[in-house]
């Protein structure tokens, strides 16, 4: 074998140790389990270690940092939700890898909102109307009226005068004079509104975590902008409405919930819309609260005060008569609503624990098929707990 035969060997050999070595290390490398370090969001932790500790590095500091705090151990504190890589080298330069876990506080429990919207209508309805008729039978027959307030609707005798029960009648007059008649009725009625949910919405949150609930919609807006050649570029921009909420819940203490809510109502407003770039976009009419409060398991959080007004006038009358000064209020009928909305919200948070894995939910399908098992379990909620 020559010197140049004898050296390549050495080199095939000597590759072939490496890559058995590289290969051993990465198969043990994979198949050794990191260390987990587990912390909480706000929380710190020790670490003890085997060897001295030369140096550290972290992977991500918005979720963790970690301090060297002695020869042999390591102070982790959590910043942010997630999983980040701890390496350690030790003096005699060897490095030792961890999972470092953080989690929010009281992360095994959720928060359940229950929301309630509703809408206190102070709305008073005003109707006033006039309906008069007169008759003469002397000797010339002659019968006359005007039923702007369409209180009973045209008859000859009026009802209530002849008997007839007539509905929305308030005043009633009737002038006889030899073979002339004047009789007359009035309408003046006066109605508010109710109360009325909007929307009952519920929502679950982990804690810390933000929460949103949308009941309407969006309208597209044409926003215009200059454009790069010197014309005018249209885009959209959708805009929502409607019964919308944003929460905010975090445990603070057991049982003790700190939340920040901002509940929202809109609706569109065509009157008082705008003309823009050759489209009407309506007006938005919206109102809103924002609070931040802490409340315990279960207990109610009422808002309310979020007041609306709006008046609408309607008038009918008789054409050319119902334009007669003073005398035209005889042939003409008045409407006038005032509609006063009160928003209202009532909210209530509540702390729940997922369900153990397994764990069956019922349903409301959850029912016997007819036919089907013992006769006298027909009907029965499967697995029902009664």
């Amino acid at each position: 074998m020559t010197l140049k035969t004898r050296m390549l060997a050495t080199l095939r050999l000597s590759w072939l140790v490496a890559s058995a070595v590289t290969v051993f290390w990465c198969s043990s490398a994979v198949g050794q389990e990191r260390q987990k370090i587990r912390v909480a969001v706000g929380e710190s932790v020790t670490h003890q270690t085997v060897s001295t500790v030369k140096t550290v590095s972290i992977a991500n500091s918005d979720v963790a940092d970690v301090i060297v705090a002695g020869p042999q151990e390591l102070l982790i504190n959590g910043k942010g939700i997630g999983i980040t890589t701890l390496v350690m080298w030790s003096e005699s330069g060897r490095s030792t890898m961890f999972d470092v876990v953080v989690r929010g506080q009281f992360s095994d429990q959720k928060i359940e909102i229950q929301v309630q919207l509703a809408e206190l209508n102070h709305t008073v309805a005003k109707e006033y109307g006039l309906d008069m008729l007169f008759n003469s039978t002397g000797d010339h027959e002659v019968t006359a009226g005007t039923f702007p307030g369409d209180v009973a609707g045209p008859k000859d005798p009026m009802a209530f005068f002849d008997g007839v029960v007539a509905e929305g009648v308030d005043v009633a007059l009737r002038y006889a004079h030899g073979d002339q008649e004047i009789t007359a009725i009035m309408r003046a009625l006066a109605s508010t509104g109710a109360l009325r949910v909007l929307a009952e919405p519920t929502v679950v949150a982990a804690s810390g975590e933000t929460a949103s609930f949308l009941s309407g919609g969006e309208i597209p807006v044409p926003i215009a902008s200059a454009g790069t050649s010197g014309g005018t570029t249209v885009t959209i921009e959708w805009k929502e409405f409607g019964i919308k909420v944003n929460f905010v819940p975090t445990i603070v203490d057991e049982g003790v919930i700190n939340l920040k809510i901002a509940p929202e109502a809109s609706s569109l407003d065509f009157s008082n819309g705008v003309q823009v770039s050759g489209f009407f976009i309506p007006a938005i009419r919206t109102r809103k609260a924002e609070t931040t409060v802490e409340l315990r398991h279960e207990e109610k959080l009422v808002i309310g005060g979020l007041i609306m007004e709006e008046e609408v006038d309607f008038e009918s009358k008789i054409p050319i008569l119902g334009d007669i000064p003073l005398l035209g209020y005889l042939f003409r009928g008045i409407q006038k609503s005032t509609t006063v909305t009160e928003l209202l919200i009532v909210v209530s948070p509540k702390i729940v624990r997922a369900l153990a894995p397994g764990t069956r939910v019922p349903l409301p399908t959850d029912r016997a098929t007819p036919f089907e098992g013992d006769p006298a379990e027909w009907g029965n909620s499967a697995g029902s707990n009664q």
